[in-house]
């Protein structure tokens, strides 16, 4: 009996020492899938952030938008004209082209019919032309220009031929040629020195003649024709197209 106690001891501690082993705690292995499902599944749902509502371009304010919706019409710059001198009137009006010229009062708006005027009054809106291009060159300190028959008559026959063949212009609409130069010289003009002007408006006799003088002397190679010294006769010729009046100035040194 005492020599199976201390074996008894030592078994009864074997097998305390030995339990947990034999007997372990089992995993819930059950648990595992069900977990490993939840994670492999699972899909996060991420709430994206706030964005921002998108900026609108501005409502125009009223000022560009007035000055988009009220800009009117291109149109064509209205016709300049000037009050009809007298004679010593005429000579105080500037001869250089400026800039800065003061601006002219328009003349009355006259009235008119389709029907040409009286050969007599285109007579002597063509005088009052040539009265009016030797006051410039007065007030210029240059001598007249004489008021010579035959470029008179070349003068008419440009204007007949601008409204024969429905152009205007310096050259034949045609082939090009400058028709004044040809025209001058097959009159017999054998000068270096010729020249022409010309206008075209809807006003007829005698306002066409005081809008392109006007003109005329603010743009420089039309005023150099008008107040150049190489130039001792002049022609003025006036028609009417069915349009507009035309008016044709041609100039000429001695020959």
């Amino acid at each position: 009996m005492k020599r199976l106690w201390p074996n008894l001891i030592g078994l009864a501690v074997l097998t305390a020492c030995t339990v947990h082993p034999l007997t372990p705690t089992p995993v819930a292995t059950s648990t595992l899938p069900a977990v490993a499902v939840v994670v492999a599944t699972y899909t996060p749902t991420v709430t994206p952030p706030p964005t921002e509502a998108p900026v609108l371009a501005a409502t125009p304010s009223a000022s560009p938008s007035a000055t988009i919706t009220s800009s009117p019409t291109p149109t064509a710059a209205p016709l300049i004209a000037v009050a009809r001198p007298t004679a010593a009137e005429a000579v105080a009006v500037s001869v250089a082209p400026s800039a800065t010229a003061p601006p002219v009062p328009a003349l009355p708006e006259p009235t008119w019919t389709s029907a040409a005027p009286p050969a007599a009054d285109i007579a002597a809106a063509e005088q009052y032309t040539i009265d009016l291009i030797n006051a410039q060159r007065a007030a210029a300190g240059v001598a007249p220009l004489v008021r010579d028959e035959t470029l008179m008559s070349v003068a008419r026959a440009r204007v007949a031929d601008m409204v024969a063949r429905g152009y205007t212009g310096h050259n034949d609409p045609v082939t090009g040629a400058p028709l004044a130069r040809d025209m001058m010289r097959a009159a017999g003009y054998t000068s270096a020195y010729l020249g022409e002007n010309w206008y075209g408006s809807i006003r007829p006799p005698p306002a066409i003649v005081e809008i392109a003088m006007n003109w005329f002397m603010t743009d420089p190679p039309h005023a150099r024709n008008i107040l150049s010294p190489n130039y001792t006769g002049v022609g003025v010729g006036i028609g009417y197209n069915g349009r507009q009046w035309l008016l044709i100035q041609n100039f000429a040194g001695p020959n």
